[in-house]
């Protein structure tokens, strides 16, 4: 194979490969970054999902609701400490602060996916709707990540 045909070919796999990583997503001023979930177990009847929130407005926003067509069921969690415990607790709208970042991390903000309708691999992905209280409605694809896998950014 010449030279010119193999730089060709590097190159379009490359760009073939960036644009299948990709994984970022824009409801109105709001960037959402690497949505994910745990790969879990056939079993599993709740999941979680993770991502990034930046908000490049000049005013606050809201996520205010998560849904997809695979569970029947999506809630907005945190975790607080309580009579020294860590629990975790539902809540009804995470703020987004202007010109600032949220992480939706293992132990912090998440989304708990009730009853999905099949337990997801790793390498796959589902669909979620995410509802910001100025910016409207995005969806996005959840990637699965193998257990265990540690998610920086």
């Amino acid at each position: 194979m010449n030279k010119y045909l193999q730089t060709l070919l590097l190159s379009a796999f490359t760009l073939f490969s960036a644009q299948t990583l990709a994984h970022e997503y824009n409801a109105g001023d709001i960037e959402i970054d690497h949505p994910w979930s745990r790969e879990a177990p056939p079993t599993a009847t709740v999941i979680a999902g993770f991502f990034q929130l930046k908000n490049n407005a000049q005013q606050d926003d809201y996520l205010i609701n998560a849904s997809t067509p695979v569970a029947k069921r999506v809630e907005i969690h945190t975790h607080e400490m309580s009579d020294g415990m860590m629990h975790m607790k539902q809540i009804d709208r995470v703020k987004i602060a202007a010109q600032e970042t949220v992480m939706f991390k293992p132990g912090g903000y998440h989304l708990m996916i009730f009853n999905p309708e099949k337990a997801y691999k790793q390498g796959e992905r589902f669909p979620m709707t995410l509802t910001f209280q100025n910016a409207g409605e995005v969806q996005v694809e959840l990637a699965v990540e193998k257990n265990g896998h540690v998610h920086a950014h």
